[in-house]
């Protein structure tokens, strides 16, 4: 059951990050949202549940894109094992880290994103309005990504919850 909650909420980013950034002007420099299923899983799921995940939401992610094949995948394959690393050293029970790893998982993206254009498109240079984008970008992952974690988080948790009462009981 918690496979099929991934994948919901997969397709649920997907549509949305397809279709309101399109019609509506706010949403027009808002992160990629995937980015924060990456932290929920390097952060609170087993990896035997995060890995495929990951590359399945990078494989979605680079059929839809676009852009150079293994792009998004590998970007999130590295997020996560960097989530992943930073479990051994942090404590992920405090909320307070969330909007410094959200922010920093934006940010490296970004590097990422603009590196791969000046290195497949070297005549290209990165045009002055990506900083401001980048900027707005990290705003956005300050205000909302933490508190959407929490909530899926909250799902998540409630939903095992309600699992569990199915559960029949030995004696």
């Amino acid at each position: 059951m918690t496979y099929l909650l991934y994948i919901i909420v997969g397709l649920s980013i997907v549509v949305f990050q397809t279709t309101l950034p399109m019609h509506f002007g706010i949403f027009e420099s808002l992160y990629d949202l995937f980015l924060l299923c990456v932290v929920y899983l390097g952060f609170y799921r087993p990896i035997r549940e995060g890995l495929v995940f990951v590359v399945l939401f990078g494989f979605v992610m680079d059929g839809m894109s676009g852009g150079p094949f293994g792009l998004y995948m590998s970007c999130y394959f590295w997020l996560y094992v960097g989530m992943l690393l930073l479990t051994r050293f942090m404590r992920v029970s405090n909320n307070l880290i969330l909007p410094l790893v959200v922010v920093g998982c934006v940010f490296i993206q970004n590097i990422i994103f603009l590196g791969t254009m000046a290195i497949f498109v070297p005549e290209v240079s990165v045009p002055s309005l990506s900083y401001k984008r980048v900027i707005l970008q990290l705003l956005w992952a300050v205000v909302t990504g933490p508190i959407i974690i929490l909530v899926f988080k909250g799902w998540h948790q409630m939903m095992e919850k309600w699992l569990k009462t199915f559960e029949p009981e030995y004696r």
